[in-house]
């Protein structure tokens, strides 16, 4: 037998060969099975937050996910501090199942925003949300270290995280960072 040539289908491979018998040759196809791409690792981006400090101090909501733990999103506190709840939207860059949400507060000496109660809500189009699938207090005697909110395994797009309280009983809302898991 002789390759000619390889062809790459969608999850398969072919290659045709040429095949001797007696006095014929002919071409055939041999298809096999080829595993499929891993799926591209799962990233968030911020796509809307209800408030952000931009003049006080460089606290902009794109900060909540840009994978850098000594930034963080601030609501706006330097001419005006809007009351809670704050919310921030979440958009995957895929659509994706999720199991955790994990919520990382700022990281400097100071408290001010760290949310104390929370709601998670999940969206396929980020309009409608629906019911929270998500809702509880962060333990305040753990400080600043990471915090895990499970998630339903519910496939969807968009992330809404809702800021209830705050741990001093403040107006603001601050994120270091946010992280998913997903559902396997």
């Amino acid at each position: 037998m002789t390759k000619i040539s390889s062809l790459a289908v969608p999850a398969f491979a072919a290659v045709l060969m040429l095949v001797s018998c007696s006095s014929h040759t002919a071409p055939v196809a041999v298809v096999t099975p080829v595993a499929a791409a891993p799926a591209a690792p799962l990233k968030l981006e911020v796509v809307k937050a209800d408030s952000e400090e931009t003049s006080g101090e460089d606290a902009q909501a794109a900060f909540a996910a840009d994978g850098d733990p000594s930034t963080f999103w601030h609501t706006q506190w330097e001419s005006d501090s809007p009351s809670g709840p704050h919310e921030i939207v979440l958009k995957l860059s895929r659509k994706a199942a999720l199991k955790k949400l994990s919520y990382l507060p700022r990281q400097d000496d100071s408290e001010n925003g760290c949310v104390k109660d929370y709601e998670v809500y999940l969206s396929d189009d980020g309009i409608s949300f629906g019911n929270a699938v998500a809702k509880g207090s962060f333990d305040l005697d753990k400080g600043k270290e990471e915090k895990a909110i499970v998630l339903p395994g519910k496939t969807c797009r968009f992330i809404k995280f809702k800021a209830l309280t705050e741990v001093n009983g403040e107006a603001w809302t601050s994120v270091a960072e946010f992280g998913i898991e997903e559902a396997k």
